[in-house]
């Protein structure tokens, strides 16, 4: 590199690449009393001192101050006088805030003097990415071998050793060829779909200032290469990294994370990413999600042929249902290495910035900028939906956070909305929707972000240290009673496909091979029938509330819905292929709620118009619902009914009655006559 490019890098106001330049050129030059290296130093003292490191640019001129030249001398001199003035000013007022962001968090930022320091973790969690690394390659590999011995039984019948070794041997090979070629595969299906862009250090010290010094920071430190840098032009909050090996990793952001972040946040986030890359589990994570990103994008233009084809548009769609189903599915290959890296990863951010109170406001900040494309019913962002495991969180988890902090940030409620953190904190099906989830629950990761807090010496982010206090208000008996008998209609349908196995063993003389089937169909039917008896309970005790009320109990079932009342505006609806029912949308005073509402066999199947037509009618007006609340994915309500509040337009008369309970009967019921019928259809007996 020559003085003249770094020269021309400053003028162009590339303060990050002349810095590379000029570094580059200083530690080649062989004479450090020449007037180029002087030239070149006093340079990067402009630069270090344009980007906000004003501590490298002291080092550089204690260094000038030594010098021959008594001109030089003074200018050091001078300059270190300017320097050490702006690095003794308040942390604060360092921190460059992004002004057109309306921040839910209405306080200053909290952070520690410096970054990089050092935050407890118990080691366990350190064993536990470790071996979930180990068995997430291992599960990989052995269902290659799985699908490499399908493919051999193609050409043989019988097995020999030597078969079983040349099977073996090529699930090696090929899962060796996916390892290196998984980002290769990440790149064009990205480039195909979200149209990514390679951007350079220098253009993202236009942007964040911060994120440069954490990455180049973490580069001198660990020696290695900067991470080649993607931008996405999109809206949706979306950062992830990907790679199989540290010097050639890949870090993506879009422009959804820039439009609702601070500078000390998206450096979090940075840091984050650059946490993966130090623990090695972005390796693994990319060797895995290549594959699972195919799947997500098959699923994805067999979609789009089942809107374009002008016939057999249902076969397209029964393949489409089939590889999403795929996907969904082969996402659980993912999801303990990606919990385990979340965890440590979450540790290094906050130790790197010296800042975790900056990624516990990320997390709720991403959730809010995420709901418009996290309701039901609604199209799904396929950057978001693609880069789950990749990504900084699940946005299928993130729906309750994001309509609590859009709650806050309106302030239409005198109620706390962040005591929504209290359900994924205390309420023991947190776990439940935990397993099924990419990443740890948001509260707790901010549960432990808390903690690196008051390692700190710091105060928490929405007071966390007083809703963690509340631990000891709540009614356990309460909790774990309701839990229990939650459990046992979440899990009917198995135990009916349990006790039909068995039975099938049991009666195995009487019937043909068509009795497990039988049986399985009959065990399903009245786990479910028992299932619906149960999850909409009888409307005796229904409680007059709002969509706070909702959102903060931390006693809310994901299962058993509670019987609500809530009045509001209705705003719409939606559907699509892959939604039972209608969505529809409700405004109270505090939020938007989401309602689920299934019509009769006659207004859904035979002839909807009549509902879209009451639809329709009811929008905009002020309406009344009746229904049953659940805490799943969605906050959402079952409804019952629908009716408006006051009858202004007594020629659009409209109310809606939903069916939940009557198609879960119609449903299960059928499986248990089609069981029925196999079963004597095929008996010995008769």
């Amino acid at each position: 590199m020559s003085l003249k490019a770094g020269k021309e890098a400053l003028l162009r106001k590339h303060y990050t690449e002349a810095i590379a330049i000029l570094t580059e050129y200083s530690q080649s030059s062989k004479n450090t009393s020449s007037k180029e290296y002087i030239q070149a130093q006093i340079w990067l003292v402009s630069a270090y001192k344009k980007t906000g490191r004003a501590d490298k640019a002291i080092a550089i001129c204690d260094q000038l101050t030594t010098s021959d030249d008594p001109q030089i001398q003074t200018w050091a001199h001078k300059s270190l006088i300017t320097l050490k003035a702006t690095l003794e000013a308040p942390a604060d007022d360092r921190i460059r805030r992004n002004e057109d962001v309306a921040s839910v968090i209405k306080s200053d930022p909290r952070r520690y003097r410096k970054n990089n320091v050092t935050l407890a973790l118990p080691s366990r969690y350190s064993y536990f990415l470790i071996a979930s690394m180990i068995v997430t390659i291992l599960s990989i590999i052995g269902l290659q071998f799985l699908a490499s011995y399908g493919i051999s039984l193609i050409f043989t019948d019988y097995f020999s050793d030597a078969w079983i070794k040349i099977t073996a041997i090529a699930a090696g090979i090929f899962s060796i060829l996916l390892f290196f070629m998984s980002p290769w595969i990440i790149d064009i299906t990205q480039r195909q779909y979200h149209r990514i862009q390679w951007i350079t250090l220098a253009d993202l010290d236009l942007k964040s200032p911060e994120s440069v010094e954490v990455i180049e920071n973490f580069c001198d430190k660990y020696n290695i290469f900067v991470p080649r840098l993607g931008w996405i032009e999109d809206e949706a909050p979306v950062a992830f990294t990907y790679g199989v090996i540290s010097n050639s990793a890949r870090i993506v952001v879009s422009r959804g994370l820039f439009n609702c972040l601070d500078d000390d946040e998206i450096a979090a986030v940075y840091a984050y990413q650059l946490g993966r890359i130090r623990n090695k589990s972005f390796a693994v994570l990319t060797f895995v999600s290549a594959p699972v990103q195919v799947l997500y994008y098959i699923y994805v233009l067999l979609s789009r042929q089942s809107y374009r084809a002008k016939s057999a548009k249902q076969i397209w769609q029964v393949f489409a249902t089939l590889a999403k189903a795929i996907y969904g599915l082969s996402n659980y290959l993912l999801i303990w290495l990606s919990h385990a890296s979340t965890i440590v990863s979450d540790r290094f951010a906050a130790a790197a910035t010296g800042n975790p109170n900056a990624l516990a406001r990320v997390l709720p900040k991403m959730a809010r900028q995420m709901l418009p494309y996290n309701q039901p019913a609604m199209p799904i962002n396929r950057l978001l939906e693609s880069t789950r495991a990749l990504g900084i969180c699940d946005r299928q988890t993130m729906t309750a956070i994001g309509m609590a902090m859009e709650i806050a940030h309106v302030g239409q409620t005198d109620q706390d909305p962040y005591r929504v953190f209290l359900w994924e904190l205390f309420n023991p099906w947190r776990r439940w929707l935990e397993i099924h989830s990419t990443h740890p629950l948001v509260g707790k990761r901010l549960k432990f972000l808390a903690g690196y807090s008051k390692q700190l010496g710091l105060l928490t982010e929405y007071d966390f240290a007083e809703l963690l206090k509340e631990e000891r208000k709540l009614n356990k008996k309460r909790l774990y009673q309701n839990f229990w008998r939650d459990l046992l209609i979440q899990v009917s349908p198995a135990i009916g496909v349990a006790i039909a196995i068995i039975a099938s063993h049991l009666l195995s003389e009487l019937y043909n091979r068509w009795l497990l089937t039988s049986l399985l169909l009959i065990g399903l039917g009245l786990g479910f029938m028992l299932q619906g008896s149960l999850r909409y309970p009888d409307f005796r005790r229904v409680a007059d509330t709002d969509l706070v009320s909702l959102l903060i109990d931390p006693y809310a079932s994901y299962v058993q819905g509670s019987p609500v009342q809530i009045p509001g505006e209705f705003l719409g609806y939606g559907t699509d292929e892959f939604y039972i029912g209608y969505s529809l949308r409700l405004e109270d005073q505090g939020g938007l709620a989401f309602l689920n509402y299934i019509p009769n066999f006659r207004q859904w199947i035979i002839d909807p118009s009549n509902t879209i037509r009451n639809l329709e009618m009811l929008c905009d007006r002020s309406v009344i619902a009746t229904g049953w609340f659940r805490r799943g994915k969605f906050p959402i309500i079952d409804l019952s009914t629908l009716q408006p509040i006051a009858e202004d337009r007594p020629k659009q008369r409209a109310s809606l009655t939903s069916y939940h309970q009557f198609w879960n009967n119609i449903g299960s019921s059928l499986l248990v006559l089609i069981g029925l019928s196999t079963l004597m259809l095929t008996s010995r007996i008769f």
